[in-house]
């Protein structure tokens, strides 16, 4: 019985489903543009709203009804059509996917088609148009608002112009001046705001993204030994404890090999420390190239490298580091028109599932030794 009540508890709601599947089928499950979907709805909203107040104008007798019909087609028609461009994904071929600025000309129209249809009641149009201007302050530059202003100034005034023409005794001339004067007033005002809003907006997404420059850097500073650009020391002590912990899980071996280049104080001493640090950036760029993707590589101090090769056991990783002294070998590095041959001896050894990271790293570390002792330029294992 606890079981089925469990099972029960724990299957997904049929209504919650529903509404996940109503929501992705008409916002998109896709995060960007459900994102500028929702912002849509909002501009809709305020349709709407136009659309009940023009409802309300023909109620009362200030606007016909035949006109007010072509007029909510149009508002709704072009709503719809920015619903289809954006929800098709056909927009992310424009500069503006989110269509903002096509949406506030098209809304911007529709506010003066409404002041010529409404007669008495067109007061109720400018708080409207306000909205709708405002609606780009988040998205639209400086330029773009002050074309808005400059478009919806042109056409409210060949709109008044045309009204007091055709309707003197409603659309009374002094009226009109009037409501023009206040319109010049406040869009360029508006604008204003909205190029203050969009000189913020880029200061702080400049802010933003030098922010994310430099934490990547602190990262990379973090993880990266500054010369070579490999692992530092303690980067890779913490893949080894995570290599450890993967080993304990799959029960796959892992090796570990610590290499020294052969006779560096002696290229220091030599050539000096530029060679030096040329031979190391060198020696990091030929290991990188020469290890298998899966293989970790990095800089335990000074001319010294650990390299670890997960699942793997001795007979292919001696390969590997074989392989690898080979191409070093090989591999001339030229210092102020000189070439340098440049070698490394190496102890290499597997990990063992019945000891701490510290043994095997001592393990490994008593075997470079013991491949000095022997003569250099080899890879000595247990």
């Amino acid at each position: 019985m606890d079981a089925l009540r469990s099972q029960t508890m724990n299957r997904p709601a049929p209504l919650a489903n529903s509404r996940n599947w109503t929501a992705n089928w008409v916002l998109s499950s896709l995060p960007e543009r459900r994102l500028i979907l929702t912002n849509f709805g909002l501009a809709l909203g305020l349709m709407l709203l136009s659309v009940g107040i023009m409802a309300y104008a023909v109620w009362i007798g200030d606007a016909r009804a035949d006109l007010v019909g072509w007029w909510v087609a149009f508002t709704l028609g072009g709503a719809l059509l920015s619903y289809a461009l954006i929800r098709s994904g056909w927009s992310r071929r424009l500069v503006d996917p989110s269509l903002t600025m096509l949406q506030i000309v098209h809304s911007v129209t529709c506010c003066a088609l409404g002041y010529a249809l409404t007669g008495p009641m067109r007061g109720a149009v400018f708080p409207i148009l306000m909205i709708v201007v405002m609606y780009g302050m988040f998205q639209l530059r400086a330029s773009q608002a002050l074309a808005i202003s400059l478009y919806a100034l042109l056409l409210f005034g060949l709109t008044m112009a045309v009204m007091i023409r055709r309707q003197p005794l409603v659309y009374v001339p002094t009226v009109e001046i009037g409501h023009y004067m206040m319109l010049v007033a406040m869009l360029p005002a508006v604008s204003l705001l909205v190029g203050r809003l969009s000189r913020i907006r880029l200061r702080v997404a400049t802010q933003k993204r030098e922010l994310s420059q430099a934490l990547d850097k602190l990262q990379a500073m973090a993880m990266r030994d500054d010369l070579t650009g490999l692992f530092n020391r303690r980067h890779m002590q913490s893949l080894l404890e995570l290599e450890v912990q993967r080993s304990l899980r799959s029960g796959n071996s892992f090796c570990v090999s610590l290499l020294d280049i052969d006779y560096f104080k002696r290229i220091n001493d030599v050539h000096g420390h530029g060679a030096g640090d040329e031979v190391l950036r060198a020696f990091a760029q030929v290991s990188l190239a020469a290890v298998r993707g899966c293989d970790m590589l990095a800089r335990w101090g000074g001319e010294e490298f650990v390299v670890v090769l997960p699942d793997t056991h001795m007979p292919l990783a001696l390969a590997g580091l074989e392989r690898l002294r080979e191409l070093v070998q090989q591999h001339k590095v030229s210092v102020a028109g000189v070439e340098l041959s440049v070698t490394f001896s190496a102890g290499l050894t597997e990990h063992k599932r019945d000891e701490t990271l510290a043994q095997t790293l001592e393990r490994a570390d008593r075997l470079l030794y013991e491949a000095k002792k022997q003569g250099r330029n080899r890879v000595v294992i247990d």
